[in-house]
């Protein structure tokens, strides 16, 4: 509602009332805080005073002739108006003991009015804001009929569960665009893998949908997990909402790809249907259901809010410097991108651990060891997100450089020559990963990689101090060495005085 007069109008149009007020307080503040609770709960509660304390700039003294209005028509409510409050900052709600009991006190206060039939204060924090931005980018609706089914029972966490199975051309349906020309790629978000095209198993499930024995399919694959955050019934026919297929993307790309073969055939697929909103569930499902092809850690990795933010993170630079990072396996591959700028999360691991862990020699040589590291000093929740994005546009600044005839003799010293290009560019021990100042200093450094000319001579910079303390000898013997590691720290770290 945007004008008192609009009210009447949807009484008129309607016959009753339903209305929600909505509160939004939202700050760039890298946290919560308990005092702004308080305030955003008295700006509520003073706005619907019958004669408010603060001062009501125009737009809320015409939002409060709006709620005095649709409280004036009191007997046309289906039922009471339900008041929802959000704060939102860049920052990660913990659910900390005083500031969850200060929202509830606040949302106390407003119940204890009479006035809402349900008050909800509810933090979004920065994970909180980019799975809610995902969900409405991914969020896709389907009705489909499934009759062969039976329904689980009652589970903890899960609203509804059936086990069944759908005609494949069925299937297809829910899993291809509006028009049937592509799949849908966003319902395979949260799955681990990407497609991985006709590898061995894929070429075999192809086999089997062209065979003669495809009335077995229904015997011989695994099927498909589907998760719903939303889902209506009626009788056999259902509809589901913002839903992920989080196991069985290679079984969907392959019935999609040989949809035309499916129509007349008897192919059917097993189906796992769940409707759930709690990320617990979800996470033990897609562990539980991917656990017949050996998960990686990076694959088990990918699925973080951490790793999800980074991926966002990565996509919103500017085109000269904008790299991929590729979160699931082969996520990247139907695309037309230069494949120098796309970065694994192995690569990541590497360069990462080169520049700012100061481990060149570990990049180089132990990569297992550094794989074991991630939670604890590598891919950290409150981590900044700029020391990755800076290590993977080093690393991709250098590879260019090293496809040249005058620095191919270097690769060997790669790893090496990106601490090197570090320390030129800031001599001084890194901050804290999650620290204001690292944001700050990489921010420096990335206008130094953002310039062409800048980051080729920061290169032949970094070539020089690998000469010298390689001693000229380039073979991955002598280079990839701790020692190496030390005499490069030695030659350009510097120490602030206190």
């Amino acid at each position: 509602m945007t004008d008192v007069d609009q009210v009447q109008e949807m009484l008129d149009q309607n016959g009753y009332i339903e209305a929600t007020f909505i509160f939004v307080q939202a700050e760039r503040s890298p946290s919560f805080d308990g005092a702004k609770i308080g305030t955003i709960g008295n700006g509520v509660q003073d706005f619907f005073r019958p004669v408010p304390l603060m001062v009501q700039n125009d737009d809320v003294k015409d939002a409060t002739q709006i709620w005095k209005a649709i409280y004036n028509r009191a007997p046309s409510f289906k039922r009471r108006p339900a008041c929802h409050i959000y704060y939102v900052t860049t920052g990660k709600w913990t659910d900390a003991a005083d500031l969850v009991a200060r929202k509830n006190i606040e949302a106390s206060k407003l119940t204890d009015t009479e006035m809402f039939e349900a008050v909800t204060f509810t933090p979004y924090g920065a994970d909180d804001i980019m799975r809610l931005h995902t969900a409405t980018k991914n969020a896709v609706t389907r009705t489909f009929t499934f009759d062969q089914k039976v329904q689980i029972p009652s589970i903890e966490g899960v609203r509804l569960a059936y086990l069944g199975y759908l005609h494949a051309n069925d299937f297809v349906k829910i899993i291809s665009d509006d028009a049937g020309d592509d799949i849908v790629g966003g319902i395979f978000y949260d799955n681990v893998r990407d497609w991985q095209d006709y590898n061995e198993v894929n070429s075999g499930i192809r086999q089997t949908v062209l065979s003669e024995k495809k009335a077995r399919f229904v015997l011989m694959n695994n099927g498909v997990t589907i998760i719903a955050r939303g889902l209506t019934q009626f009788g056999n026919i259902f509809t589901i909402e913002n839903f992920q297929i989080v196991n069985g993307c290679q079984t969907s790309n392959v019935l999609f790809d040989q949809r035309a073969k499916l129509k007349d055939s008897a192919i059917h697929v097993p189906l796992r249907l769940i409707w759930t909103n709690d990320d617990n569930v979800i996470d033990s499902v897609v562990t539980g259901t991917n656990q017949q092809t050996e998960l990686t850690q990076e694959q088990i990795y990918a699925r973080t809010e951490f790793a999800k933010r980074l991926e966002k993170h990565f996509e919103s630079h500017p085109e000269e410097i904008r790299l991929l990072y590729e979160r699931r396996d082969g996520q990247y591959d139907r695309i037309p991108v230069e494949k120098g700028r796309i970065v694994a999360p192995q690569t990541l691991i590497k360069v990462f651990a080169s520049m700012f862990l100061e481990e060149p020699h570990a990049a180089a040589k132990s990569y297992k060891t550094l794989r074991l590291r991630v939670g604890k000093d590598i891919f950290l929740e409150p981590d900044k997100l700029d020391p990755y994005f800076l290590s993977a546009l080093a690393a991709y600044r250098l590879e260019v450089q090293l496809r040249t005839k005058p620095l191919r003799v270097y690769k060997s010293a790669r790893y090496h020559m990106l601490l090197a290009m570090r320390l030129l560019m800031d001599p001084f021990p890194t901050s804290f990963m999650n620290s204001k100042e690292m944001e700050k200093r990489c921010g420096k450094m990335l206008e130094v990689l953002k310039d062409d000319t800048q980051a080729n001579q920061l290169v032949q910079k970094a070539k020089s101090v690998i000469d010298k303390a390689s001693g000229g000898d380039l073979s991955r013997d002598n280079v990839r060495t701790l020692a190496t590691t030390e005499q490069i720290t030695k030659m350009l770290k510097k120490y602030k005085k206190d």
